[in-house]
């Protein structure tokens, strides 16, 4: 009862308590607060206390045995408006640990605090800041930044109340300072902290998993700009893997910042329609582009590679940001494998062994994008190079196939389905789907005897997979099932046309079939591996484009 009376008085208190939020056109920049080891009877609820009557806001990084020891005071701390962190299970160096209890410390945690409080964490701070590559990897496993300190306040080690408040004046615009739950002399120190940074001009902000900095508490990665793409929204940042993401703003003056946490894939920037720059596994950073013309400009950043197994994450534009672009009337969403996704497009020739394939690769170049684009669409590029309808590419990874992964919002990085808004309702779906099921023969342990099984297989599963689309995007939508030109094979064309017989045959005369002739086209394939080049895909958009302005 004692904690349920704390916990109703909590709630009312950051109800009618005004917060740093509030006042937010008077904070000429945001500091990172951040409480760990909590929560602790005795000590959490006098913290929350002091800091709720001060008004501010900080992160506190939870210790998981202490969350599951008493989640009444975990809840208390949301209901106080305090942001949760992972700080752990059990408080160990986490470096001398084997991979499989890094795993579990940080799994645990992420567990237990989710059922107490229903909040999942987005960020991590290792034990006694002890931290490496290795371990980074595995927090990215689960989704969580790491975040260390710019300023210690050492109150770990005693620290006075006086030098606590010093420490807390050394803070910088963006900047995290590591303070503790459970030390009397912090909880003393609040009200001279608030002091302390209103008259410096500062607020407490929350820490965006993007940057690992200080921002706004109400700031959204999403505010002001545009995107089609499935998104994992987490407020300050978003997070995605499906090649072709695209984001897009509007801003005032002769710059603009481009926040990003990605060291893996490859983007495109545009400004007012042209390119700006390339940006290679950017890592965790703010990109800017200066020294344009004053006046209004447009931006766009599109993800050029295939990251299935890996999310990046998007964290705004920054700015003179203006109000967000306007959705287009018109979507077309496009479902394939490596010849949707852009593999080895823009390579100078079929052997990409020395440069690698995402160096290749422009999904922003892709015969999709690109005929979207001539029709003035939004578009998704949801494609995965090597996946097949039933059978991916040379049977490998048996277990699955495209369809396993479709309905994703991070493909292979977290089983959560995609949340898709109710404005997201293309009216065109063109699917390639089919290739990786027939370039190459049936092998001997295969769950198919021979080609004729497979092709049988695969009518049956594009059958139930059209009929699941049809189910989402409604009756009116128009399906176009493309194909190209094998040099082994007719099975594919002839599938396909077999699958739309059958539908045109049920009543559902908004599936069609469009064939890519390679010859009648003079695609080079130059790509890597064999793949369509730039140029060719600009002949496929072509075809394409073509095609879909009759329907």
């Amino acid at each position: 009862m004692k904690h349920l009376a704390a916990l109703i008085a909590a709630t009312a208190l950051v109800i009618v308590a005004p917060t740093p939020a509030a006042a937010g056109r008077s904070c000429s920049g945001y500091v990172g607060l951040t409480f760990d080891d909590g929560p602790t009877p005795g000590n959490t609820q006098a913290l929350l206390d002091a800091l709720r009557t001060a008004r501010l806001r900080a992160t506190m990084f939870n210790v998981g045995r202490n969350v599951e020891a008493d989640p009444p005071l975990a809840k208390a701390q949301v209901a106080a408006g305090m942001w949760i962190g992972n700080h752990s299970w059990d408080h160990p160096f986490m470096t001398q640990l084997p991979e499989a209890d890094q795993a579990a410390q940080i799994s645990r945690t992420q567990a237990v605090i989710q059922q107490a409080t229903g909040v999942t964490p987005t960020l991590f701070r290792p034990p006694y800041l002890d931290t490496n590559d290795a371990l980074r990897a595995v927090e990215k496993r689960f989704g969580l930044t790491e975040i260390n300190t710019d300023v210690d306040a050492k109150d770990w080690d005693n620290a006075s109340v006086d030098e606590i408040v010093a420490a807390v004046g050394r803070l910088r615009d963006g900047d995290v300072i590591l303070l503790h739950d459970w030390p009397p002399n912090t909880v003393a120190a609040i009200p001279q902290i608030a002091t302390t940074l209103r008259e410096r001009g500062l607020c407490s902000g929350k820490i965006s998993p993007v940057t690992g900095r200080a921002v706004a508490p109400d700031a959204r990665a999403l505010s002001g700009v545009h995107t089609v793409g499935r998104v994992d929204d987490r407020d300050s940042g978003v997070r995605y893997t499906w090649p072709g993401v695209y984001f897009e703003g509007r801003f005032r003056g002769t710059s603009v910042g481009i926040v990003l946490d990605d060291a893996v894939n490859d983007y495109e920037v545009q400004i007012d329609g042209r390119a700006a720059a390339t940006l290679v596994t950017p890592g965790r950073t703010t990109h800017w582009i200066r020294d344009l013309k004053p006046g209004v400009h447009t931006v766009r950043l599109a993800k050029r590679t295939e990251s299935p197994w890996t999310p990046g994450q998007f964290g705004g534009f920054t700015g003179d940001l203006l109000g967000k672009p306007a959705a287009r009337s018109r979507q077309i969403e496009f479902i394939g494998d490596s010849w949707t996704a852009g593999y080895g497009n823009v390579s100078a020739g079929r052997d990409c062994s020395a440069t690698g394939i995402d160096r290749n690769s422009n999904a922003d170049r892709t015969f999709g994008a690109l005929a979207a684009r001539a029709l003035g669409a939004d578009y998704q590029l949801n494609a995965w190079s090597g996946m097949g309808m039933v059978r991916n590419y040379d049977g490998s990874n048996p277990d699955v196939d495209y369809r396993t992964y479709y309905d994703r919002v991070l493909q292979a990085a977290d089983e959560a389905n995609w949340t898709r808004p109710a404005s997201w309702r293309p009216q065109i779906v063109v699917i390639g789907l089919g290739i990786n099921d027939f370039s190459t023969p049936v092998h001997a342990g295969e769950r198919w005897p021979d080609e004729a099984a497979l092709a049988a297989d695969f009518r049956a599963a594009y059958l139930d997979f059209l009929q699941k689309l049809r189910q989402r995007y409604g009756h009116r939508a128009q399906f176009v099932l493309t194909y190209p030109s094998m040099w082994n094979t007719t099975a594919l064309a002839d599938s396909v046309q077999a699958v739309v017989t059958e539908r045109n045959a049920a009543g559902d005369r908004r599936v069609s079939a469009l064939y890519y002739d390679n010859a009648a086209l003079g695609l080079d394939l130059l790509g890597c591996d064999w793949h369509p080049s730039a140029r060719d895909h600009e002949l496929l958009s072509g075809v394409l484009t073509a095609y879909l302005k009759t329907l």
